[in-house]
């Protein structure tokens, strides 16, 4: 065994990192589960009449975006990618919105060929079991670049591959598929400032383009940044390097950026282009989103890298702390912590260790909101527009790197440990104090230990907390108990270190248990009802919408049913969202919609976006004063209600009566009117006629949808006077008309939906739906790709040449 490792040493750690994630993941790897957090779906109709008892093992509060943004859209990829159709557009949510350009889905994502090849219920444990690998992989190979061990590669590399920031967002697939690529381009600007590396500009072009490639703008953002950083700090303390030579390789690693993000532009120019006028460009900006949506943390939050379950966690049904706090945990492992602090307090290994040092204080300081700091990070460029306290994957990066450190300052120097006793001591005392400082109530001792060994048990406020500090205690001693071992047996230091990595990976199994739900299909993936399958009979009759989070929106793709709800960041716009107000006037920007209760305005701003169909709880009555003939019973089942809005508006129409406003306000106001009836009237901007007259009004002709694909809507209109054909579809950049054959002007009509005006007779009306910047993008693409292989061309010649004059006699 020792001789294999050290022939081959990163083909071991390759095999034990693989059987590592294996333990993991095997359930759904081998057992024939499923990773999917969609069990949170029985909590709501139409499900939850259906809910099986064991389904509550499967919960997880905070990981509401799988079932509503990332499933549904990778289901709506596969299903149109398998067709052969270019996903320009998402017909199923918002009355239609951008699908490619929704970075989410990171269309050019190497991690998502296995969604779109395997069968998607598999693909999801396999795509996540990839990434996690080529994160860990990644981290070892950083750790072994910066002169460090075999076992301090491997005790970093779990840390990382299993932290809470890949824990968190494993599920949704977008955020890991970007933030596993950090240490490779760490790796990659190591090799480049401190060895001038040839072909490694090339290939940190190529990985910065696997991780834009990923999905996730946030995220992209932080790992690139993240790389940069560490290039500059680096720069300046690589030794026996002239300055000169230092800004050439800092050049360098800018122009494989830049030729990286260049490769990508093909989805990132319509993705930027897309985010114009939204809701998500909105809330995002400057930091917007951490206060509106409670992700402001306090102090205390910091305590989670030592005790990541104090305030319990939503798989657990339990979360005391501070809002969606799981989401900001600091943990990287324990073990990992203690040997950070090790590295920090022995001599040596300075110049390598020093760049991670802004990595970790940044990571810290940024998420817990600290004053100067904080504001000057927001307000920079790319980082005004993202959510900036997922910046903590800096920290936990950082420690799992230095924790190598720590463990390779204790295997060269085995009987120098005098640094690390105080290491431990001080670890346990942070113990002693944490126990001292919790409210237990009668019981909760017992409990904490019943919880030690089963997640699901115990789970009470002071049991959770005091489990929590017991599992730090126990690893404070393991640390111990190893440098025993260390100096007991330093000539088989090994053994010890061997021992510690074992530890960090037993820590980080354990933390990871349970968050992620698997299961069986049954349980994690709620099925069809009746209640669907009536929504489906219809839906050819209009679109649905939900009550009170019936139905979570989005969801809803996956039975390719058309919702008036959605939440595809950064969409829906922001005049979506202000007409939504008038449904719902507390709506959150930056929570998927929702119809909270229905009056006599939201009924007919649904009606105008197309609604007939809303489904609600079983048993549900007709809202009180409501008008009669607006709403009715369609279908009463054990699981749901669904009623039928008689106010909701035909695919396609003539207007009868056209409302010309003076600007958004006057539209919203039209809308909202007590007369307006969304069947027969329409609503124009005065912009949008310029000095043409407003069409004709009365009953002036008919209208059907006689064709239909992702990106083109065909009609046939035949009208007895001028008059404006409305299509009751969301008016976005990028939509033209043509009618006959001949471009018109597209209009934007009752406020978001699409309108042109036609004269009288019979006409042909084609709408089409170019993505914006696609031209531009692959464009760009196309020279950076063709530019990266001159670059590897010209080196891959040179190294022949050189090749060639060492071997001339």
């Amino acid at each position: 065994m020792l001789r294999a490792v050290r022939a081959h040493p990163h083909r071991v750690a390759a095999g034990l990192l693989a059987a590592f994630l294996f333990a993991y993941l095997w359930p759904v790897l081998v057992g024939g589960d499923v990773l999917s957090p969609a069990a949170n779906l029985w909590g709501v109709p139409p499900w939850s009449a259906f809910r099986p008892a064991a389904g509550i093992n499967a919960y997880n509060s905070l990981l509401t975006d799988f079932s509503t943004s990332y499933y549904p859209w990778d289901t709506l990829a596969r299903r149109m990618i398998s067709s052969g159709t270019f996903p320009a557009w998402n017909p199923y949510v918002l009355d239609g919105s951008p699908l490619f350009a929704n970075l989410g889905v990171g269309w050019l994502g190497p991690f998502n060929l296995l969604l779109w090849t395997l069968p998607l219920s598999y693909g999801l444990g396999a795509a996540a079991a990839l990434k996690l690998w080529v994160a860990a992989f990644g981290t070892y190979l950083l750790v072994r670049e910066l002169r460090l061990g075999l076992l301090p590669g491997l005790l970093a590399a779990v840390s990382f591959a299993l932290c809470a920031f890949d824990l968190v967002w494993l599920s949704h697939g977008a955020q890991v598929s970007v933030a596993v690529w950090l240490p490779w381009l760490v790796l990659l600007a190591e090799r480049i400032v401190r060895r001038g590396g040839r072909f490694e500009g090339v290939a940190l072009a190529v990985v910065v383009a696997l991780a834009l490639a990923g999905g996730h703008p946030g995220t992209q953002v932080h790992v690139v940044s993240g790389m940069l950083l560490y290039a500059l700090v680096r720069s300046a303390t690589v030794a026996g390097v002239p300055w000169r030579t230092r800004l050439r390789r800092l050049l360098l690693i800018g122009a494989g950026t830049l030729v990286g993000a260049l490769c990508m532009a093909v989805v990132l120019v319509p993705g930027v282009l897309a985010t114009a006028g939204t809701m998500g460009a909105a809330v995002r900006r400057n930091g917007g989103s951490e206060a509106l949506i409670g992700h402001v943390l306090p102090l205390s939050a910091l305590r989670t890298a030592l005790f990541p379950d104090w305030w319990g966690r939503p798989s657990e049904a339990l979360l005391t702390g501070p809002a969606n706090y799981n989401e900001r945990t600091f943990y990287a492992g324990g073990v990992a912590l203690l040997l950070a602090a090790v590295a920090l307090v022995s001599p040596g290994g300075w110049r390598r260790k020093a760049p991670f040092l802004p990595l970790a204080a940044l990571g810290i300081a940024v998420p817990l909101n600290t004053p100067v700091i904080h504001d000057l990070v927001v307000h920079l460029p790319a980082f005004s527009s993202i959510q900036d306290q997922r910046l903590l994957l800096w920290f936990m990066f950082a420690a799992a790197i230095l924790s190598a450190f720590g463990l390779q300052a204790l295997l060269d120097a085995p009987r120098g440990q005098a640094r690390a006793w105080a290491v431990v001591g001080i670890g346990a005392l942070a113990g002693a104090i944490a126990i001292a400082t919790l409210h237990l109530a009668p019981g909760d001792a017992a409990r904490a230990l019943s919880h030690l060994g089963h997640r699901f048990a115990g789970v009470t406020p002071g049991a959770i907390a005091l489990a929590s500090v017991l599992r730090w205690l126990l690893l404070v001693a393991v640390v111990a108990g190893a440098l025993v071992l260390l100096r007991l047996r330093p000539r088989r230091a090994w053994i010890g270190g061997g021992l510690l990595a074992l530890a960090a990976a037993l820590d980080m199994l354990a933390f990871a248990h349970a968050y992620q739900p698997m299961g069986p299909a049954s349980i994690v993936l709620p099925p069809r009802t009746p209640a669907i399958a009536f929504l489906q009979r219809h839906e050819a009759e209009g679109r649905i919408a939900g009550i009170r989070g019936a139905l979570m929106n989005d969801y809803s793709t996956v039975y390719g049913l058309h919702d008036v709800r959605g939440h595809d960041a950064p969409q829906p716009s922001l005049r979506f969202i202000r007409l939504w107000r008038l449904i719902r006037p507390e709506q959150n920007m930056l929570q998927g919609l929702d119809v909270a209760a229905l009056s006599p305005t939201g009924l007919e701003v649904l009606g105008l976006l197309g609604a007939r169909y809303l489904v609600t709880e079983a048993n549900a009555e007709l809202p009180a004063g409501t008008a009669a003939g607006t709403l009715g019973y369609a279908y009463r089942g054990a699981e749901a209600t669904v009623l039928e809005d008689r106010l909701a508006v035909p695919r396609a129409f003539v207007a009868q009566r056209i409302d010309v406003a003076a600007g958004e306000g006057p539209e919203l106001a039209a809308a909202a009117a007590a007369g307006f009836d969304a069947r027969r009237d329409a609503i124009l901007p005065r912009s949008a006629l310029g000095r043409t007259a407003a069409p004709a009004q009365g009953d002036s002709g008919v209208v059907r949808v006689t064709g239909e694909q992702d990106a083109r809507v065909t009609l046939e209109a035949r009208l007895a006077h001028r008059g404006l054909v409305v299509l009751d579809d969301a008016w976005a950049p990028g939509w033209s008309v043509a009618v006959d054959g001949r471009p018109a002007r597209a209009l934007r009509a009752d406020v978001v939906m699409r309108g042109v005006v036609v004269a009288p007779g019979r006409h042909r009306i084609v709408w089409s739906y170019r993505v914006p910047g696609l031209r531009t993008g692959a464009l760009l693409s196309l020279l950076a790709l063709l530019g990266l292989a001159a670059w590897a061309g010209v080196l891959v010649v040179q190294s022949v040449r050189a090749r060639l004059a060492r071997l001339r006699p």
